[in-house]
Formats: C-alpha cells, structure tokens, sequence
C-alpha cells in the first residue's frame, strides 16, 4: 500500500513537468471605413466640381484589427474618378488613414456615379466598395444675389445691399481683382478689397454695396470679378435709380413773360410783390381825381396766376395753407386785398381771408403725362386800405407744408412760403410848421402842407385858428374874433387854394408848395416894417385835404421875438 501510494506519488510529478505540446493564436486586421463623426461610410459625395479640375475627398480609414492593415489596391469602375496616391498602404494597429480619392468631371453639368473597390489583408473583409458621386461643372463661382438691385433710393438717403461670392468647388478660386465698372454712378461705393483673395472649396467672402445718390439718376454699370480663365469672369449688373420730387412754387403776372419759381431744394420762399396801385379808397375810379406817379397814370390792379410744379421724378404729397387777408393790419384783416380764384364763399357770399387746402399729391401717379404742375390759381391784388398806421402794405401768404413722408425721414424742401405783397399809393399830408423870429420879420411865403406819400393829395382850403382858452390847441376861427393871436397874422397873398401836391417814390422825399404869403406883426406904414408883440402868439392853420384819412391838417403858426 505503501509502495504504491509512492508510485502514484512519483507519476503526478512525472507528469506535472511533462512539456506536452503549446497552444497558439492567429493575429489579424480589421478594416473600418469611417465619416467624419465616426460612423460606418459606403459612399463619397464630390458634390459641383469645376469641369478639367480635380477634386479630392479624403477617406478615412481605421485599423480596429490586433496586426497591421495593408491596403493592396483600389479599383475604379469609371477613369473619372481615382486614388490620389499609390498602393500598397499599410496602417498600423489602432491607427488610421485619410485615404485620397478624387473626381476629375470632363462633361458639364452631368451627374456622375462609379464605385471604387479597395481590396485588402482583413481576412474578413477582403474587398471593400464604396460609391462615388459627383457633378462637373463649368463654374465654381457663385455669386449672390446675381442682380444688384436697390430698387428706388430718395436723393440724400442711403440704401445698403449685401452681396457675396462663394467657391462651390473643391478646388481653390483665386479673385484677381474687384471693382466696380466704369459707367457705375460715383453714388455707388463698396469696400471690395476683401473679395480680392484665393477662397478655399466652400469658402464664401461678404461686402456690402452701398448707394447714397445726390441727384436724381438711373443706375446702369456691373460689378466686375476677374477669375481664372476656366472659371470665366464674373459680371454682376447693378439696377435701381434716385428718386427726388422737385416742388416749387411758381408765380407769373398776366403782363409779364416770365415766371418766378422757388428752386425746390435751398430756396424755401417766393416773394412776390405787387407793386405800387392806386388806392381805390383814396382815388376812386369814378371820382375824377387821376391817381399818378412820377407823372404817370397808375392801375388800380394787377393779377397773375400761382401754381405748384414738380420738377422731380417720383410725387409728392402736400398741403397749403392761405391767408389771403393779414391779421396784423388795422381792421384785423377783415379787408382782403388779395382775391383766389379758388377762394371758398362765405355764408353773406363774400370770400374767406384764410383757409386749408387739403393733402393734394402731384402727380397723381409718375405715368402722368409731364410737365406736373397744378391748375392756375388766378390771383387779383386790388389797393384798398382799410385805414392809415402801415395799412398802405398789403400782405398775403401761401404756406406749403410736405406731407405723407416716411418716418425718420427730412426730405427737402419740408415747407415753402410764398409772400404776396402790394402797396397801396396813398398820400402822406403833414404839418409843414411856420416860425416867425425877429424884431421886425417880414412877410413869409407858407406851403402850411407838404406830402411825403406816393399818391397826390389836393389842398383844399385853409383857415386860421387860434385857441378858445389860451392852450396849445385850436378852438375857434380867426375870422370869428377881433381879439387875441389872431389879430397878429394875416395873409398878405392868399391862400391861393386848391393846389395840389404830387406824390414821390423817392425815399424821405416830400413835395410841397407855396399857398399864400402870411405877415406876422402890426405893419407900420411910415417904417415900412411889421412891428411884433412882445409876447409870443400862435395860431394854427387847419387845411382841408382830399385824403381821406387825413381830411383836415393842423398846422402850427408862431410868431416870436428874437
């Protein structure tokens, strides 16, 4: 028992040190062909390739086996597609590969398909096939948008347009210059420098084209890329144009040939003016007094038509506003010198001093046949005033106001006024005062009135005062006391009456002339002189004139000693 419990003893460690034989194990690749996120890829799009060019797509390629990866061929289906370097490629454990395919397209504008067949070691994947895909085309350049419209643009506004130019290709695009075209209005500006550089497949570049016009114009030119010769030069054509109404406001007098207008952009206002008529209150038609100046006869009224006219190329909306009669006179406007044709009637059938006209646009539409301007407006300036104080300028005011325009907008002109302004020929008597000075003044030769007005005005007759109670101012007439001042003066020649006194154009002039001789003083026959009081005395000469506003004029007599 004991022998052979030895023995077994003796066999296990035999056979514990007994080489029997090694077990081994085969190494091998795996082949995995991945996109660009990591998942299993079949297919290689080229997409738009410019036609003779070729285009490279790189596929990556990894060794997920325990040996290395040898790549022993690729086969094309088509010659229009192939590999971008040579076989054989070997990839190492867990390592990878951009393996360069490329697509050569010879027919534009046709789709092409082909599949390539890589074989390999993998012994489980020995050949892998890929489809491959891709357009030729005869232009890589795309530009956007292909028509640089900007459509209407208002003179001194901006319009901004963005435009870009891309490379669709795979191959790069040199841009060997960028401008714009010769014919381009100088309204038009861009910085288009960074267009000038090479852009990558895929790669686009972005400017803006501005158009700010000064003046009204239509836009014509392109924008012009030079590119490679397979590519061709790019023509961009630029559309649009300035638009700008023009209003004015224009007058013409019915006896004149000409017409005055605003200019529709600086000058904002029109002054139109009359001129000098006869006062129909002063000179009345019918009432035998020829009204005259400088020796000529003068009309009483004188017309011409106001219109509005648009000069421009796009409308304009607007209102005005009328005064035809002003506030400011004496009677407070309630005598209208300034007659409109278009004027509204009153309840009691006469016309209104002011009123509103409500948003008119001009033209109606840019069809309309030219030129654009309104309907006449006849305007009539009759001189008739109402009262002295200023009232012999006569005033009235056409207010035109733009209307209906975009928000954040100042397009001139924004308003106009037009002045309307007529003189009234009126008369100006004054006091042209008489001072007798000395022991012993001799006989003066008086005018008593001169005229500093436009218009002529008669001097009628002429009494003399003297006052009731000693004051400065006349109270009884000297033809009916014998006693006081009034015994003192006496006319010696005279008054030689009606005389009339022309008027005068000429600024601070006056006209006036001789009505008599007056002597102050008690005449001594044997001296042969006038023998003064010892007081000084006064009188007043009142005349009675033909104006009407002012029908009597006192004039102050003096006599002193020296």
């Amino acid at each position: 028992m004991t022998l052979q419990r030895l023995f077994v003893g003796l066999l296990l460690l035999s056979l514990s040190g007994c080489d029997c034989g090694t077990q081994t194990r085969k190494l091998f690749p795996k082949i995995e062909v991945l996109d660009e996120v990591g998942n299993a890829r079949s297919s290689v799009e080229f997409g738009q390739v410019q036609l003779n060019f070729t285009a490279t797509k790189k596929v990556r390629i990894r060794n997920a086996g325990a040996a290395a990866l040898t790549l022993e061929k690729a086969e094309f289906s088509r010659p229009l597609f192939a590999l971008g370097e040579p076989m054989p490629i070997t990839i190492g454990v867990n390592g990878e590969y951009e393996l360069p395919l490329t697509f050569t397209p010879t027919v534009a504008d046709q789709r092409e398909t082909g599949t390539v067949t890589i074989t390999t070691d993998d012994p489980t994947n020995i050949a892998v096939q890929l489809s491959l895909a891709g357009t030729g085309v005869t232009a890589t350049a795309v530009v956007q948008p292909t028509t640089l419209d900007f459509g209407e643009v208002y003179v001194g506004e901006m319009k901004q347009l963005p435009f870009s130019l891309t490379n669709s290709g795979s191959n790069e695009l040199p841009v060997t210059s960028a401008q714009l075209g010769s014919t381009v209005d100088p309204s038009v500006t861009a910085e288009l420098t960074p267009l000038v550089k090479t852009l990558a497949g895929g790669e686009s570049v972005r400017v803006s084209v501005k158009f700010a016009p000064t003046a009204a114009v239509a836009l014509m030119g392109a924008l012009e890329l030079v590119l490679p010769a397979g590519v061709g030069n790019k023509t961009i054509p630029i559309r649009g144009s300035a638009i700008q109404a023009l209003p004015k406001l224009c007058f013409k007098f019915d006896d004149s040939a000409t017409e005055q207008c605003t200019d529709g952009t600086a000058a904002m206002n029109l002054d139109v003016r009359f001129g000098n008529l006869c006062d129909e209150r002063v000179y009345p038609p019918d009432g035998g007094f020829v009204c005259e100046l400088d020796g000529g006869p003068v009309p009483y009224t004188r017309s011409g038509t106001m219109f509005v006219r648009n000069d421009g190329n796009t409308p304009v909306s607007y209102s005005m506003n009328i005064s035809a009669g002003s506030p400011s006179r004496c009677d407070g406007g309630a005598s209208v010198d300034f007659r409109y044709a278009n004027a509204p009637l009153q309840a009691d059938g006469g016309t209104q001093a002011s009123w509103v006209v409500p948003t008119f646009k001009l033209p109606n539409a840019v069809t309309d046949p030219r030129d654009w301007k309104t309907t006449p407006v006849a305007i009539t300036y009759r001189a008739r005033s109402a009262c002295r104080g200023g009232d012999d300028t006569d005033l009235s005011t056409i207010i035109w106001t733009r209307q209906g325009e975009p928000l954040d907008t100042t397009r001139r002109p924004s308003g106009m006024l037009a002045t309307l302004t007529g003189n009234s020929i009126l008369p100006q008597p004054l006091p042209f005062p008489v001072t007798f000075t000395g022991n012993s003044p001799a006989p003066a030769d008086v005018s008593l009135v001169t005229n500093r007005g436009d218009g002529p005005v008669k001097l009628l007759a002429a009494e003399l005062w003297q006052s009731a109670d000693g004051g400065l101012t006349p109270g009884v007439r000297c033809s009916d006391v014998d006693a006081g001042p009034c015994t003192w003066f006496a006319w010696t020649a005279g008054p030689t009456l009606p005389v009339l006194l022309e008027g005068t154009n000429v600024p601070g002039g006056q006209v006036n002339k001789k009505v008599g001789t007056l002597s102050f003083g008690i005449f001594e026959a044997d001296g042969g002189f006038y023998v003064p009081p010892s007081q000084e005395q006064r009188v007043w000469a009142v005349v009675d004139t033909t104006d009407p506003y002012a029908p009597k004029v006192t004039v102050p007599i003096i006599g002193r000693l020296q």
